[in-house]
């Protein structure tokens, strides 16, 4: 089981550092002016947006700058924790990661739902936000699944640092 959880772990980690890096420089561009952005930054999401025919980044509707808002409100704060807590060992990296994943795969069901619903989706755009849901599920499933030794209900404390009753 050590190996397995080692792969999530490696996983969670490599999802959460990509939210905490695109969310704020690349996926920020659509619900922020422009000008906030480094040229090279707005260079290479449209350069993304063209090579892969994503048609949400290129005009993101509604739904999409929605999510995007939620990204970076809750999703990338979360993100920055989970990487924490996981490279820290933090038993609560559980918690975070469970959420984590709740949230991104949410979102990419809607995501996903537009683009296959649409008609829109090439092989090339798929293979770019597929891997988002599996990691989704990867830190569903390691949230779920820690081995993580736990308190009782209701306490961050170990078992030997709870007081005793005589």
């Amino acid at each position: 089981m050590g190996v397995v959880s080692a792969a999530a772990d490696a996983a969670v980690v490599l999802f959460s550092l990509t939210v905490a890096v695109a969310a704020p420089l690349i996926d920020a561009q659509s619900v922020l002016p422009r000008h906030l952005f480094p040229a090279p930054l707005v260079s290479l999401k449209r350069w993304y947006a063209r090579e892969f025919g994503d048609y949400l980044v290129a005009r993101p509707p509604g739904f999409l700058r929605g999510l995007v808002w939620l990204e970076l409100a809750f999703l990338w704060p979360l993100a920055l924790a989970t990487l924490y807590g996981i490279l820290a060992r933090r038993r609560w990296a559980a918690t975070t990661s469970l959420i984590a994943g709740v949230s991104t795969l949410t979102s990419m069901s809607a995501i996903l739902g537009e683009i296959v619903g649409s008609k829109k989706a090439t092989l090339k755009l798929l293979q770019m936000y597929v891997p988002f849901a599996v990691f989704a599920v990867i830190a569903i499933l390691r949230g779920l699944c820690s081995s993580a030794p736990r308190g009782t209900a209701g306490s961050s404390l170990g078992p030997s640092a709870r007081k005793k009753r005589a």
